[in-house]
């Protein structure tokens, strides 16, 4: 090899190095279909209430997952909801819509991520601020009984 040779070929080799090191830190959520097909990335949005509106307990929280959600021993991804930023006291949501009650009056925001089955984030979040109007007397858990939410007892600090 000639030195013209070796220098084109270190040249090379930087450019693939350079040009690989450009994408690090780029992370996609796009999934397969497992037809080998990839699909777009997973986006969640919430559908009802609108943001800054008016609420009065209970209400129903309506949003599109962009994938199938499911039951955790499915396999398939599911929802946490949580109002006020608290994310680790949530509820599991398998369906696309869930009656929130128990919250006092007042603005709160409301919640939502798409997570995989092991309770991991898939990414997407989504939130929205409401007002709501009438607000309720109990506290903690959707029996009142001041549980606290989590992963396993389906029920929020407000009985989301």
């Amino acid at each position: 090899m000639s030195a013209r040779q070796f220098k084109i070929s270190i040249g090379a080799a930087a450019l693939l190095v350079a040009t690989a090191c450009g994408h690090a830190g780029q992370a996609t959520t796009s999934t397969d279909n497992g037809s080998g097909d990839k699909q777009q990335p997973a986006k969640i949005r919430i559908l009802s209430p609108a943001e800054g509106a008016s609420v009065k307990v209970p209400f129903t929280l309506k949003f599109d997952p962009g994938v199938p959600i499911g039951p955790t021993d499915s396999g398939k991804d599911h929802v946490h909801v949580f109002v006020d930023g608290k994310t680790n006291e949530y509820t599991v949501v398998t369906k696309t819509s869930y009656q929130i009650k128990n919250l006092p009056a007042g603005k709160h925001t409301v919640g939502i991520t798409l997570q995989h089955a092991d309770h991991s984030p898939v990414g997407p979040k989504a939130r929205i601020s409401v007002t709501v109007t009438n607000g309720s007397a109990k506290k903690g858990g959707s029996d009142g009984s001041g549980k606290k939410g989590g992963a396993n007892d389906g029920g929020g600090g407000y009985g989301y």
